[in-house]
């Protein structure tokens, strides 16, 4: 796994939330993992904890939907966002018996994607979704969203943290 992460990501790590150490034992907090280009677009999330296997299953979708997306794309930005458009569709399909259909999804424009935001999610199916299938809807939403837009939704939206600069509280 580690050769797998290193050939295809830069690692980087950002602590958003606290929990404390009590004893040595980690109590509260989470994890949210993103694979982004190198610009901070997100291509993929992940929210929660993973294990190696999963984590490893997760990281090649990543990478076999960025190069889909680009073979698809042909260079065109917005065929670039539809391609991951569809990625994440397919496997909210698949996982979580969810079929959102693209004219229901906000058109995809040149420049900047929309802002993301909760609401999808906030909704009675969007609440029944896990945490994945909530991430795989935001992104159905808003494909190639910026990290520092998506970030803040993923860890208080779905994994239901606070996000938070104070230092961990070691006891």
């Amino acid at each position: 796994m580690g050769r797998f992460l290193s050939d295809n990501f830069e690692a980087t790590h950002q602590k958003v939330g606290t929990f404390q150490v009590v004893n040595g034992v980690k109590i509260g907090g989470n994890v949210a993992s993103y694979f982004c280009l190198s610009d901070g677009t997100v291509i993929h999330a992940v929210a929660g904890p993973l294990g190696a296997k999963e984590f490893l299953r997760e990281a090649r979708w990543a990478v076999d939907l960025r190069k889909m997306a680009a073979s698809e794309a042909g260079g065109d930005a917005i065929k670039y966002r539809l391609a991951l458009r569809k990625g994440h569709l397919e496997r909210l399909a698949s996982e979580n018996g969810l079929r959102l259909p693209p004219r229901a999804l906000p058109a995809v424009a040149s420049g900047p994607p929309p802002v993301p935001t909760s609401n999808e999610i906030r909704t009675k199916a969007g609440r029944a979704l896990g945490n994945q299938g909530q991430v795989h809807t935001l992104l159905a939403y808003y494909p190639l969203p910026q990290l520092s837009q998506l970030y803040t939704i993923v860890f208080e939206d779905v994994l239901k943290e606070k996000v938070s600069t104070l230092p961990v509280d070691a006891r």
